[in-house]
């Protein structure tokens, strides 16, 4: 049933007033260069209904100065409102790396393009041109351009800045990234005897055979008494805290338990350096290697993502309280080859 409070009143273009009911079921408008005109509309309509609705709330009216701030706002530079958005909004929903990927995302591509244009102003026709360019050399890129772009301009429009979000109207192609490939048998073995005596080796053996991401690294806690691993989650959401994994020591890792690391290590080096001994892989392809060879070894998928802290639909939420650790520690011993 319509109520009073339920109408929302706007002065437009600082020459009418806009009174607005979108509820219930119900899409209708009143409007006038006089606010008196324009509330009696909406009383005559909303005396329609059983005479038992009683006004018990007054109308809110935007002011003046309310007005005027509302035009001003279609002048609003963009660099102005993106600011707002990629510092105090967009990094409190990222973790520290991520927010300095997207930091430099903005800074250096999307600023010297869209800095000084009025936001209003960025229609769909120079967004979609300033993405193909990247999407034609670098797709991952220009899928991280769109998803910060689309971030700033629903920011705008959820704040009455603009109408409509011109990333609605873009289109481009769903980038299809690599999720990685394990290194063979003889890869392996190849990789571990090239890596005697590098200074990353002990980092580098843990990660292949515990399946840590290279994030995760640094928060490792080995407790050889309980034969367990306590790992930090490095898929963490801005709102998630000391999420943390225990899993069981398995088979080839009981060989570096004697082998510490000296931390923090840095991923971008190790990444680097790895680079140099595996040219057809990346780092997380360590992790890859862990998962493929305990699937050969015939453990359960399920399983493996619980090691892994992997999200298999609602796997990590749902299952993770179903498998005992004395369970994970009889599968772990099946980990050999």
């Amino acid at each position: 049933m319509p109520r009073l409070k339920d109408f929302k009143i706007r002065i437009k273009n600082n020459r009418y007033y806009e009174i607005r009911f979108r509820r219930y079921g119900y899409n209708v408008s009143f409007s006038s260069t006089n606010f008196e005109v324009a509330k009696r509309k909406a009383f005559e309509w909303l005396s329609t209904f059983e005479e038992q609705i009683k006004p018990q709330v007054h109308f809110t009216v935007i002011s003046k100065s309310d007005s005027e701030h509302f035009n001003v706002s279609k002048n609003i530079i963009f660099k102005q409102f993106a600011d707002d958005y990629v510092y105090n909004i967009k990094k409190k929903r990222l973790k520290e790396v991520s927010f300095r990927n997207y930091k430099n995302y903005y800074e250096k591509i999307i600023l010297p393009v869209y800095g000084k244009m009025k936001i209003c102003d960025v229609k769909p026709y120079f967004i979609q041109k300033f993405l193909d360019k990247y999407n034609a050399k670098t797709p991952r890129l220009c899928e991280d351009l769109k998803c910060l772009l689309n971030g700033i301009f629903e920011y705008a429009v959820n704040n009455g800045i603009i109408d409509r979000n011109p990333l609605k109207a873009v289109y481009i192609p769903k980038h299809q990234r690599k999720t990685g490939t394990a290194l063979s048998p003889q890869e392996e073995q190849a990789f571990i005897y090239n890596i005697k005596g590098h200074r990353f080796e002990n980092a580098y053996l843990k990660m292949l055979y515990s399946g840590v991401r290279p994030c995760e690294i640094n928060g490792i806690e080995e407790n050889a008494a309980n034969n367990t691993l306590t790992v930090k989650n490095g898929k963490l959401k801005s709102y998630q805290k000391n999420l943390t994994r225990t899993i069981p020591i398995f088979p080839k890792y009981k060989d570096t338990l004697d082998k510490p690391i000296t931390k923090p290590l840095s991923s971008y080096r190790m990444e680097l350096e790895f680079k140099e001994l595996c040219p057809n892989h990346t780092l997380k392809d360590l992790r890859h290697t862990f998962t493929t060879r305990a699937r050969e070894c015939g453990i359960d998928n399920e399983v493996v993502a619980v090691w892994t802290g992997h999200s298999l639909g609602n796997i990590t939420s749902s299952v993770y309280t179903h498998f005992s650790m004395e369970f994970q520690q009889e599968q772990a011993k099946k980990l050999i080859y």
